[in-house]
């Protein structure tokens, strides 16, 4: 569970929904809230100084709003994904929330504090893109393989999720052309990769501290992105959460990557975990 929740904040609507989720992450989980806001460090120091007084009393009167009194505003000048970053890893907190960019125009996402963020952070990044983050999370995702980095967004997911909640563990299987073309076979190859996950399952939900939620799981048979795509769509969850493989400094160079894609266009508020 989270005990340190980090929400960077830069005066936006959006910014406004992802603080609402943090509160009430925090709140449901007992965890410590800070609240961060880069101030732009190119401007006089006159206009500076008077953007700093201006930020703060607009944080302070949001948070007294929100009854999140207790939470620490932090305010930093420079450059926004550098001083995410540098705060992440000086106040070690263990979650960072933030709001979804350039909504309207996702092309737009390249070059953006979140996706320069999102390449180096190395604790969990949860994206909010809903509107309604009042309540916990009751019905999520979770796109699972055998990997590492798959098994520990799967437990980080249960972390966030309501003691009553759902998930969903899906697994796309991308079968060639000759298996696809023997029916009885691929069916065969989908039930044990789904007889495999369950019993990966087993062993990952049985070391969660915390009541494990209701987990289905669901393997789809199609190829990479568009059947996790449409699985998630039919779906359509509260969470979706995928682990992000790009470890080394070339993957996380690319920009094809399943994390990097959901959180482009996040179908839903997307929980990415390295």
């Amino acid at each position: 569970m989270p005990k340190h929740i980090l929400i960077a904040h830069d005066l936006s609507r959006e910014a406004d929904i992802a603080l609402r989720r943090a509160i009430q992450l925090a709140r449901q989980h007992g965890a410590r809230l800070s609240l961060l806001h880069v101030l732009e460090d190119h401007l006089p120091n006159a206009v500076q100084s008077s953007l700093r007084e201006a930020a703060q009393r607009i944080l302070e009167e949001r948070l007294e709003q929100l009854g999140a009194t207790e939470c620490k505003v932090l305010l930093r000048k420079g450059r926004p994904a550098q001083q995410i970053l540098e705060e992440m890893e000086e106040s070690q907190a263990d979650l960072l929330v933030i709001g979804r960019h350039h909504h309207n125009a996702p092309e737009l996402f390249i070059g953006t504090t979140l996706e320069r963020v999102a390449r180096h952070l190395t604790a969990p990044l949860l994206l909010v893109a809903g509107d309604t983050p009042h309540t916990p999370y009751n019905h999520a995702a979770v796109a699972l393989d055998f990997s590492v980095c798959a098994c520990d967004a799967l437990r980080t997911s249960c972390d966030l999720l309501a003691p009553d909640a759902t998930l969903t563990a899906l697994n796309v299987m991308e079968l060639g052309s000759r298996l696809l073309s023997r029916s009885n076979d691929s069916q065969d190859f989908l039930e044990t990769q789904k007889e495999l996950l369950g019993k990966l399952l087993e062993d990952e939900m049985a070391g969660l501290a915390a009541p494990a939620p209701t987990v289905d799981v669901q393997v789809a048979r199609g190829a990479l992105p568009k059947a996790l795509d449409e699985a998630v769509c039919a779906l359509n969850p509260q969470l979706f959460a995928l682990g992000s493989h790009g470890r080394s400094l070339i993957s996380q160079a690319l920009l094809g990557s399943l994390p990097l894609r959901y959180l482009q266009s996040p179908p839903c508020d997307v929980l990415v975990v390295k």
